[in-house]
């Protein structure tokens, strides 16, 4: 029997019954142990890819109609470092371990201290609530398959339903929010130059800056999601490949690949600037751009495992052939 453990936090508003969240249709649901805060997106078509008349538009971004079937719920933010670090590392001394990143073996975010000086990272701030970084595809993955085996024991699964990556078809759909532009918030006047001014696109995104904010910092878009430019790429479930001629329902990607999808673009450019410093940041607003777009599409080998500016995201949605955990 479901109850109103459900309504846990801040998301819990007044009109969310037990009964609609079953049902998928509250707006707001969390993982309360994790306080892993996530929002509804419906069901609906849009038009995924970008038109060939788009600034800085990429060739492998051609445009299709794109039907997801059933609604799903995607965290508002990306996973935090504390997040990570609660369901993989629970017992692990943090306050001990004094250096930049956290432990190598562990494969812990490289922003994981702030300095206290020059290169002294002894007893600098814990970077809890930046987005985790530095994990692999399945390593972010296997965050999914711990909290879908924590909310099913807890009877908070909803039925066909898992914790996991989105797809791109999904990431791109519940980032654009139901805009149909370069990013998912809309200058004043939207021209070629205003698309590309950096006070514009740095009122809604993380770039440039040389390292990832907490998370939550900027505008969220019209589904109230943040960070879904910049701060950090986001792995997708997908293998990166072209996209499919014609309409598409629920597409998952080509069926093989050597390198995964992953999203948004980050506070700095693309690989092999990272982890950061080995670039101007003019020159790293510059080429990050691009991908910073809601069609933008960038990929990387699914065991890098030290790239600074690459995070995850976490969808609970119907369930896929492998992730059945």
């Amino acid at each position: 029997m479901v109850t109103a453990v459900f309504l846990v936090g801040s998301l819990a508003l007044p009109g969310d019954k037990a009964e609609k969240r079953v049902e998928l249709k509250a707006k707001n649901w969390s993982v309360p142990t994790l306080n892993l805060k996530m929002a509804r997106i419906p069901a609906g078509s849009f038009v995924m890819g970008s038109p060939e008349s788009e600034p800085e538009r990429r060739p492998d971004e051609t445009q299709h109609k794109v039907t997801i079937g059933k609604p799903f719920y995607m965290g508002i933010y990306e996973v935090t470092q504390k997040q990570y670090y609660d369901l993989m590392l629970p017992n692990f001394d943090h306050d001990s371990w004094q250096y930049a990143r956290g432990p190598i073996h562990a494969g812990t975010a490289f922003f994981y201290r702030t300095r206290s000086g020059r290169s002294d990272y002894e007893g600098g701030e814990l970077n809890l609530q930046q987005p985790m970084e530095c994990v692999t595809w399945e390593k972010a993955r296997e965050f999914c398959r711990k909290v879908t085996q924590l909310e099913r024991k807890a009877g908070r699964l909803p039925k066909g339903y898992v914790y996991r990556l989105p797809t791109e078809a999904e990431w791109e759909y519940a980032c654009r929010a139901g805009s149909k532009g370069s990013y998912n918030v809309k200058p004043a006047i939207e021209t070629a130059a205003s698309l590309k001014s950096p006070k514009y696109i740095k009122s809604f995104a993380n770039v440039s800056e040389g390292k990832p904010m907490d998370v939550g910092q900027k505008k969220p878009n019209a589904w109230g999601l943040y960070d879904m430019h910049g701060n950090v790429y986001e792995w997708c479930l997908d293998w990166y490949g072209p996209y499919p001629a014609g309409k598409a329902d629920d597409p998952i990607g080509p069926p093989e690949g050597t390198e995964r999808a992953a999203r948004g673009g980050s506070f700095c450019g693309p690989p092999p600037h990272s982890p950061p410093g080995h670039v101007a940041q003019a020159d790293a607003y510059k080429t990050a751009r691009p991908l910073l777009r809601s069609a933008g599409r960038d990929h990387f080998p699914p065991d890098v495992n030290f790239y600074a500016i690459l995070g995850f995201r976490v969808v609970l949605a119907p369930q896929l052939g492998s992730e059945s955990e």
